[in-house]
């Protein structure tokens, strides 16, 4: 549970961070 805690953040971080760049 740890694991999946620690990796969704960051799986939405680098979406979020995509479509921060196309939006540019």
């Amino acid at each position: 549970m740890k694991i999946v805690a620690i990796k969704l953040p960051r799986f939405l971080s680098n979406i979020i961070k995509k479509i921060k760049r196309v939006k540019k």
